[in-house]
């Protein structure tokens, strides 16, 4: 990615607080000015239109744990191999997917699309979801015709976004529920024990269209970070714009 790239992207983050904190919001509107999706238009609980929910950490975490690492140093390498052998073409797939799931969110009116599930290590895990409220539909249906609208004046505007997102691997396999989830009117009581003190991996990665930037990695306290994701792309942004 080079400095001409960079004024033709979007950037997207959800509205989760520490992506919010003004020293984020000033680095990213410094790199993308205007071009940044977040809590002033990205819909609320809508991680069925986030690529990293709905294709990458589910398919990353389909692999990662086929050896059975032991370290932490083990599992950040299979990590970066995994993410290292995606290739364009699947991203190419999973970016035009995304127009898809506008198409698809519209005609049922900001509803979430039915089942988001993550399978790893031939187990499904599942993890009842927070209600999504009328207010998550009327956000989910102006952000929809706003994307649907730019890509009417700049059909490729969906393979400019940088789309981010962080997620948690546990040493373990233990599957945190903010990756994995289901939408649904009735609880399926679903239950899943929680390890006392795990080890684990923070990851933040941005994809798009061109490729993935990252994996950056925090091991075991995101404390350490406050899942700040200024940080993982200032270090970017230092080396490569």
């Amino acid at each position: 990615m080079n400095n001409h790239d960079v004024q033709e992207l979007w950037f997207q983050q959800d509205g989760a607080t520490c992506h919010t904190a003004r020293a984020t919001i000033d680095l990213l509107k410094d790199t993308f000015g205007d071009r940044l999706i977040s809590h002033v238009n990205w819909p609320p609980r809508s991680c069925d239109l986030t690529p990293l929910d709905y294709f990458l950490w589910g398919y990353v975490k389909s692999l990662v744990y086929a050896d059975k690492p032991q370290t932490l140093d083990h599992f950040e390498d299979n990590i970066r191999r995994v993410i290292a052998y995606i290739r364009p073409q699947m991203l190419g797939k999973v970016i035009e997917n995304w127009t898809s799931r506008l198409d698809y969110i519209r005609a049922i009116r900001g509803s979430p699309l039915p089942e988001i599930i993550f399978k790893i290590c031939q187990v499904i895990y599942s993890r009842f979801g927070l209600a999504i409220h009328q207010n998550d539909h009327q956000a989910r249906c102006r952000f929809v015709e706003w994307a649907q609208n730019e890509i009417a004046v700049v059909p490729d505007f969906h393979k400019r976004i940088l789309f981010s997102d962080e997620a948690h691997f546990w040493l373990n396999g233990y599957v945190n529920k903010q990756n994995c989830r289901i939408w649904s009117e009735a609880n399926p009581q679903v239950y899943v024990e929680t390890p006392l003190h795990p080890e684990k991996l923070t990851v933040w990665c941005a994809l798009w269209a061109g490729g993935i930037i990252g994996p950056y990695f925090f091991k075991n306290d995101e404390r350490q970070i406050g899942l700040h994701p200024s940080k993982p792309w200032q270090s970017y942004a230092r080396n490569h714009i």
